[in-house]
């Protein structure tokens, strides 16, 4: 029953929880989109972030009322729409002092952020290490310009899944692009 098992349950949880989605997207959209009316906040991107939370905190929302997970759901989705303002709102007006502030006033040079020192060739291959295929493939799309939905279609796949594959791939990214996975990387290619 070992390894065999587990996979069968893990395989049954995914396709719970891309049933979960598929029904609970449309009303998620609906909401996503009266909320990014303004512009520049894309309601796809918002929905697809409050499946990803919720698919981390699948197992504890599996067991409530189908109200407690509507407005958990709502919940969730409102918070993700606030911090995309505060920090775009931070962005703004934050921006010109701290051009100011960085400007020449200490001489040293200012700190890449983490991501700024990966490599395109090390990002690439990472890219090219992430499994299973379909993972990959849903990511290169998305990376491409591709929603959601144009992912599914072209992968044949329900968009609950294709966001679950994007989170994976983000996930799998993160790790294979740590600092110390980069360090490592470079001193085994020396």
């Amino acid at each position: 029953m070992g390894a065999r098992g587990g996979a069968t349950m893990e395989e049954g949880l995914h396709r719970q929880f891309d049933e979960f989605a598929r029904v609970r997207r449309p009303g998620l959209l609906k909401i996503a989109r009266r909320l990014c009316a303004g512009g520049g906040i894309d309601p796809e991107d918002l929905v697809q972030e409050t499946l990803e939370r919720a698919y981390r905190h699948f197992d504890r929302l599996a067991g409530e009322s189908a109200g407690a997970v509507s407005v958990w759901l709502s919940t969730t989705l409102s918070n993700r729409f606030l911090d995309h303002c505060r920090r775009r709102r931070t962005e703004v007006l934050g921006a010109p002092a701290l051009r100011v502030v960085q400007g020449d006033s200490t001489g040293e040079p200012v700190p890449l952020e983490q991501w700024e020192l990966v490599t395109r060739d090390a990002f690439l291959r990472a890219i090219d290490q992430l499994r299973p295929p379909q993972v990959r493939e849903a990511y290169r799309l998305h990376a491409s310009g591709l929603r959601y939905r144009a992912i599914a279609e072209q992968l044949r796949a329900p968009e609950g899944t294709v966001g679950r594959w994007l989170s994976e791939a983000r996930q799998a990214l993160r790790e294979l692009l740590a600092p110390g996975e980069a360090s490592r990387e470079g001193r085994a290619e020396s």
